[in-house]
């Protein structure tokens, strides 16, 4: 379970003041698939970023595992970001001068010691047995972000994060990433943690989270 706890986030100052969350508390459920939805400006990516310790909020907690994640020292955060969290972005973030090899296994800082065969069940899954050499921008969108997922899936995270992972895709590839995102969180037993304006993706969620202002927006749904 992962308890957001009076979580508060404001950018700016008096003039430029955005509250990106206000005082959001929910709980997240372990193994599911969660949509987290609402407006552009609502705080979806906000709370995505403080999930994976990307940003730090002004007041609030987040436990998993009991542990508040925003007390860790620097090493347990490196271990945190590097093991438990799983991160898949909206615009790839491939590294252009990797190829498509190296920006998976970056994740595992090119480590000799990476599970070959998990590497290996990942791409076969993904479909990109045959681009590992290619360079991103010999890439489709939705090669790219096959690879992105196999990036943010490399270690075996607890929980992975996606952020509009289908923004910049086509509905064909839409489907065919969230599709491909949920069987592998489920046969790999991941928490899915996803943020989407796509009323098709969240009706496919076993959780659903609405946010407003900054705030979740009634009880979340779970079916």
């Amino acid at each position: 379970m992962i308890q957001v706890k009076n979580l508060k986030k404001i950018y700016g100052n008096s003039e430029t003041k955005c509250v990106a969350l206000d005082k959001l508390s929910l709980d997240i459920p372990e193994g599911k698939f969660v949509a987290v939805t609402g407006k552009s400006g609502s705080g979806k990516t906000t709370l995505l970023n403080m999930l994976g310790l990307i940003d730090i909020p002004d007041s609030g907690s987040i436990l998993i595992d009991g542990e508040d994640i925003f007390k860790f020292k620097r090493k347990k955060i490196l271990n945190y970001r590097r093991n438990k969290i799983g991160i898949v972005f909206q615009f790839f973030q491939l590294v252009p001068v990797l190829n498509c090899r190296d920006n998976i296994l970056m994740a595992n800082e090119f480590s000799k010691k990476y599970e070959k065969e998990y590497f290996e069940e990942i791409l076969e899954r993904l479909d990109i047995q045959d681009i590992m050499k290619k360079y991103p921008n010999q890439l489709s969108g939705g090669q790219q972000q096959r690879v992105a997922i196999a990036r943010a899936m490399i270690n075996r995270p607890e929980i992975l994060l996606a952020d509009e992972p289908t923004g910049n895709l086509d509905t064909e590839n839409s489907e065919n990433v969230v599709r491909l995102m949920m069987d592998m969180a489920k046969t790999y037993n991941m928490t899915l943690i996803m943020a989407t304006h796509d009323e098709d993706i969240s009706r496919q969620a076993d959780v659903n989270i609405r946010l407003k202002d900054g705030r979740a927006e009634g009880d979340a749904d779970e079916r």
